[in-house]
């Protein structure tokens, strides 16, 4: 899949567990692969001719805001970035293609289920540096500070 974006020049990154998994103290077990990535018109038709089959989640005359794909067992969910913050996200993982440890713990937040809240500890029992000036700003942005709290205290 990543091959498919990488033949688009599409920006990528992983996201979600995956991406958890990179910070976690201990391994999550899941079943989807989600993909945080710049919309190109191209990429339906260019997942469908890599054997995916694709659906397309979009509100009317809108561009998307997620595909789904599936090939056999495998699910892969591409989140189209929508807002400012996703593609600043995308930019400051863009090097390793995974989301910051600090945009992780964001999208955790905005999140918060259960899982999220797992991955969070998780990631914070490992005790690590974090740009705590970026984190504060977008935790605050999206309104999530309470939740911050409830982790870190």
């Amino acid at each position: 899949m990543t091959g498919v974006l990488d033949g688009l020049e599409v920006d990528w990154v992983v996201a979600g567990a995956v991406a958890a998994a990179d910070y976690r103290a201990e391994e999550r077990f899941t079943t989807d692969l989600d993909l945080l990535v710049t919309w190109n018109d191209q990429i339906p038709e260019a997942c469908e001719a890599a054997g995916y089959d694709v659906r397309v989640v979009a509100d009317a005359d809108s561009t998307p805001h997620l595909l789904i794909l599936h090939d056999g067992s495998e699910r892969i969910d591409v989140i189209v970035a929508v807002v400012p913050y996703q593609h600043t996200a995308i930019q400051r993982g863009a090097a390793a293609h995974v989301l910051t440890i600090e945009d992780v713990i964001i999208h955790k937040l905005i999140a918060a289920r259960p899982r999220d809240r797992d991955d969070l500890r998780s990631i914070l029992s490992t005790d690590p540096t974090l740009d705590r000036a970026y984190l504060d700003d977008w935790i605050e942005a999206w309104g999530v500070d309470d939740e911050w709290q409830r982790l870190i205290s």
